[in-house]
């Protein structure tokens, strides 16, 4: 009953403005990035239409090295062939998925140009990231470009300046390139709006990148982009990350200058968003931060607020990265919550994990994770995200469709209170799923004073997680599930936002957190199950609502979809994250028999031999 409730609210009338222009201001926006694509394929002296052995050569190095090859003055090596390739497959990856929304070929282009003249009269890098191409989820600003994040108000309207965080990749050498998609509002993890359309996992069409920086995690599991920016507030860079099979690092708020983006919740602050590093490989990741992990200077942090941490921290990473580690250094780790019950293979990515880390000689404990008490954190979580009705959020709407990735996010604010009672009772008492009922109560606008007592309430918990995991148990480090399940189909999230909840979690704490790659769906691995759906797992509590087995595909029908990991640390813990992260990828590196976590630098275009750059719209 509560699922037919669910299916019919979804398509409850939205109101739409007669003499709406969303449609075609949509259209000239997306006519625009394609004349933009067309404009450089047709210029015969900056591309041609295949990859050459030269070019692939290239995506399959990671950025270190091809800094290294440009500063060696290795043959062809320089920042306008680094830049031709990763456009072409750039192309490619857009073609397939849809991932791109701002192209900034031609400025790349030009760019990178000036940088050879430059270290051809001077002899000098311009920094560390010298002649890379860095993708930029699309609410970061490019002086120029818009920002739309998915609402046709936003469209023609150039940032005025850079985001500090696009100043900082430039003034190390790095070329940014294009902007990637990104769901409306930010707040789903699908990846879907109303001017751009779907973006598709890249490994396999049909099935969602994640979001809310799908599109930038899409790009770079196709080895579309060397390194990328995205940002997080639920999620939003590990949930991509896990779906499409990439590297990515959540800091703790306050760390990395958040200003410069385009958001849709202007003056919210309950849970701060951070910007945060994606790449390919560990390395990648590692060379990123680096770069964004930097002592700004005194009028940044005077004006931004920022905590005043020096640059990266090399006395507390090289340490773990270099010395013999094994004794000192403790790992809980739990396969499930007391919330959700994972996939198998998102189980079987943390058990294996496991395996690799005792085998390398390090220390691993399971943890009683009932203790996180996750479902009171999901509560605080939507009860806080919800605090104004999300109004600000729907006031940049307008005319435009709501997509219906917000459907069950927002679901308790539109009620009105009379039949948000009724619901609430109706799920509570004749379908038993006290779960999806707190939630439902959770969901709604609040005044002042109960806003006070919520910020009380999330205190208590982050307190109680952070006690337990650091104090008590004395980790260094907690492994777990990215998400409970694998990538799902595009447009099937609506009825499915509770999935976040292995993430959201860690923003509320405000944790570092870092996300690895480690496996594939695996048929013969993960279809085996006794007690639930191999590869859909369910809740904990019974419920219609409740039972994610009904609502995911089959283990068949996900095989070969990447599967990762979390890497949690305390707060302000980013270069340990970073280093322990280095330490679970060599033990994966040392296992008999096995690869290194799933993805290398060209892996994925070498897998699917795509040298043909056509038909890009």
């Amino acid at each position: 009953m509560i699922g037919l409730l669910l299916h019919l609210l979804k398509f409850l009338p939205v109101p739409i403005d007669p003499r709406s222009q969303w449609k075609k201001v949509a259209a000239l926006k997306q006519k625009e990035r394609a004349d933009r694509l067309i404009e450089i394929l047709n210029d015969p002296n900056e591309l041609s239409s295949n990859l050459n052995a030269f070019e692939l050569t290239i995506l399959s190095t990671p950025a270190h090295e091809i800094v290294s090859r440009i500063g060696a003055r290795d043959l062809n090596w320089n920042a306008k062939n680094v830049m031709k390739a990763f456009i072409k497959a750039a192309i490619h990856a857009h073609v397939e998925t849809n991932c791109l929304t701002e192209i900034l070929f031609k400025e790349a282009l030009e760019r990178a140009e000036q940088l050879d003249k430059e270290f051809e009269a001077t002899g000098r890098l311009r920094g560390r990231l010298h002649g890379i191409p860095v993708s930029l989820k699309d609410q970061v600003n490019v002086k120029g470009f818009d920002s739309t994040i998915g609402f046709t108000k936003f469209v023609n309207q150039p940032a005025a300046e850079n985001a500090p965080v696009v100043d900082r990749l430039i003034e190390e050498g790095a070329i940014p390139f294009t902007k990637t998609n990104v769901p409306q509002s930010l707040f789903a993890f699908e990846c879907s709006n109303p001017i751009f359309g779907y973006t598709h996992n890249p490994h396999k069409h049909g099935f969602t990148c994640g979001g809310s920086s799908g599109g930038e995690a899409a790009l770079l599991a196709s080895d579309g982009s060397c390194m990328g920016i995205g940002s997080d507030i639920g999620g939003s860079l590990r949930i991509p990350a896990h779906y499409s099979g990439c590297y990515s690092l959540k800091p703790c708020s306050g760390r990395i200058v958040q200003d410069g983006l385009r958001d849709c919740d202007d003056g919210y602050t309950e849970i701060l968003g951070v910007i945060g590093p994606m790449a390919r490989c560990w390395e990648d990741l590692v060379l990123l931060s680096k770069v964004m992990l930097h002592k700004p200077d005194p009028m940044t942090s005077r004006k931004f607020g920022l905590i005043p941490i020096e640059d990266f921290r090399y006395e507390i990473f090289n340490p773990l990265v270099a010395e013999d580690t094994r004794p000192s250094l403790k790992f809980g780790f739990f396969t499930s919550n007391d919330l959700i019950e994972a996939s198998n293979p998102c189980q079987r990515a943390v058990k294996e994990t496991v395996e690799a880390l005792r085998l390398a000689g390090y220390n691993c404990v399971g943890i009683d994770a009932s203790r996180l008490d996750v479902l009171e954190g999901v509560i605080i979580y939507v009860g806080l995200s919800s605090a104004e009705g999300y109004r600000t959020g729907f006031s940049h709407v307008g005319s435009d469709p709501i997509d219906a990735s917000m459907f069950l996010t927002t679901i308790g604010c539109k009620l009105p209170g009379w039949l948000r009672w009724i619901v609430c009772g109706v799920t509570r008492y004749f379908l038993r799923d006290e779960i999806m009922a707190k939630l439902i109560e959770a969901s709604r606008a609040k005044s002042t004073t109960e806003l006070q007592k919520w910020r009380v309430r999330k205190d208590a918990y982050c307190l109680k997680v952070r006690s337990y995991l650091w104090e008590e148990l004395e980790l260094d480090a907690l492994i777990c599930p990215t998400q409970s399940v694998p990538a799902i189909p595009i447009g099937s999230s609506w009825n499915k936002s509770f999935l976040a909840e292995s993430t959201l979690i860690w923003n509320l704490v405000d944790s570092t957190v870092g996300h690895i790659p480690i496996t594939r769906v695996n048929v013969q691995k993960d279809q085996h199950r006794t007690d639930t759906d191999a590869t859909t797992g369910g809740l904990r509590q019974p419920g219609e609502v409740s039972q994610v087995k009904n609502l995911l595909p089959s283990v068949e029908e996900s095989e070969g979809l990447p599967v990762g990991i979390q890497i949690v640390c305390g707060l302000w813990e980013e270069e340990k994250t970073l280093a322990l992260m280095g330490i679970i990828v060599k033990s994966w590196e040392s296992v008999p028999n096995q690869t290194a976590p799933l993805t290398r630098p060209g892996d994925f275009i070498a897998q699917k031999k795509r040298v043909h750059v056509t038909n890009c719209n």
